[in-house]
């Protein structure tokens, strides 16, 4: 499926390629060659100097929901450990209370739990697509510095000369740019 996506775009970048030099050819402007560059979003993505301030971001996120839980779960032990203590000696309505309380305290922490790791995934997706519009932005900006006609993402491309790859000069660009 995905060899077939990739043969799609393919098939779309050479047809609107073609399309650009066969209406550039009628154009009565003195001709240029076509300039077409290529780039890593993985790469650019890593070596961004913002995606470093979201990792931390996200860590101290990450920090702070999980002392929520731990909290939770040592709320949790306790009791159990307070209700195994002094089940043999608790008359059964009180003995049915305290396993009511524990229930209710473990619902509450597979909610806790649940709502965590739902609050991360937000957090992760946001900060990516936070970075990732600052990329497809910093590529734009530097294509129309470099007077670029095309730039492409290198996984929508089988092959492409090397000279052709300004994955580094857009992370130079990206980091001066966005400081």
């Amino acid at each position: 499926m995905k060899f077939l996506n990739r043969l799609c775009l393919v098939a779309v970048v050479g047809v609107c390629l073609g399309s650009y030099g066969f209406l550039g050819a009628a154009s009565k402007d003195v001709q240029r060659p076509l300039k077409i560059g290529y780039v890593n979003i993985e790469t650019i993505f890593d070596q961004y100097s913002k995606t470093e301030e979201s990792r931390v971001e996200f860590e101290k996120e990450k920090e702070i929901q999980q002392k929520e839980v731990v909290k939770k779960q040592e709320d949790l032990r306790k009791l159990q450990e307070a209700y195994d203590k002094q089940k043999d000696v608790l008359k059964p309505e009180e003995k049915k209370k305290s396993e009511e309380e524990i229930q209710k305290l473990q619902q509450e922490f597979y909610a806790l739990v649940g709502q965590a790791n739902q609050k991360l995934e937000e957090k992760r997706n946001t900060l990516i697509e936070t970075r990732l519009t600052e990329i497809r932005s910093a590529i734009k900006d530097f294509a129309e510095k470099e007077k670029y006609d095309f730039i492409l993402s290198s996984q929508a491309i089988f092959y492409g000369p090397q000279d052709n790859d300004v994955t580094d000069q857009v992370i130079n660009f990206l980091n001066k740019t966005k400081k």
